[in-house]
């Protein structure tokens, strides 16, 4: 349905342009947070056979992995919209809700980061139904090396701006580094999701591999999420061993 392929694309722009408070602003970070919530209602409507389906049938390994993300990323999406209407001072200031702030602001924080990458989880199950509509030229062994490199970058993002201690609240304020270009933030971002995406995309053909006993199908994750890892962990090589916020 073109619809839902629409409502996705947004969703996964809004997603990277929400994760980048430094380059939106604050004003424009509520608003298309306000454009995502209504972008989710109209994506759960949509998938609302998704939610009839779920205690028919047998939960199998995959299934049962595929439905935990899911639910996963309901909680954390929620929890993520429920503590920044809480916060809001732009789009929902009428509320006016003085109490309960400091709290909301670590629950954002963390829910944000905790939807990013089960955001990017989702994405990457599906992500066999939207590479096969990509053109011929788009395929084979091209695109795998490319998303191996911005996997490898990606992972190696997440680790040196210890994305970890927002996750888990052990830093509970977030680095925005002002003289970073808009630009860059915007890929560093998307470097970060394609590292979820690679990873939940290989998980699932492998997964599906070893509850099959397909064995032969488990080289090419295997290759795929190594040549990832092993490109992150040259990255700090390449640079000089550059640490932080930087590459």
């Amino acid at each position: 349905m073109r619809l839902k392929r629409v409502v996705d694309l947004l969703m996964t722009v809004l997603l990277l342009l929400l994760m980048a408070l430094r380059v939106t602003g604050e004003t424009a970070h509520e608003w298309l947070g306000m454009g995502m919530f209504v972008l989710f209602l109209i994506h759960q409507w949509l998938n609302r056979g998704w939610y009839r389906a779920l205690f028919r049938g047998r939960y199998g390994l995959v299934r049962s992995l595929w439905t935990a993300v899911n639910a996963l990323l309901l909680a954390a999406f929620l929890v993520t919209v429920a503590s920044g209407m809480m916060m809001s001072r732009h789009a929902l200031a009428f509320l006016d809700i003085r109490s309960g702030t400091y709290w909301a602001r670590l629950a954002h924080l963390s829910g944000s980061w905790w939807s990013f990458i089960l955001m990017s989880l989702h994405l990457g199950l599906h992500w066999g139904m939207i590479a096969g509509r990509l053109p011929g030229g788009w395929k084979g062994v091209g695109l795998n090396v490319l998303a191996a490199l911005a996997a490898g970058c990606g992972l190696h993002l997440f680790l040196i701006r210890d994305i970890s201690s927002y996750l888990f609240l052990t830093t509970q304020f977030a680095f925005l580094d002002y003289d970073k270009a808009a630009a860059l933030v915007l890929v560093e971002n998307l470097a970060m999701m394609s590292f979820w995406v690679l990873l939940a995309y290989q998980g699932y053909k492998a997964v599906s591999g070893i509850v099959s006993r397909r064995w032969r199908s488990l080289l090419h994750p295997a290759l795929a999420l190594t040549a990832a890892g092993g490109f992150s962990a040259l990255l700090p090589l390449i640079f000089g061993g550059a640490s932080g916020d930087t590459w």
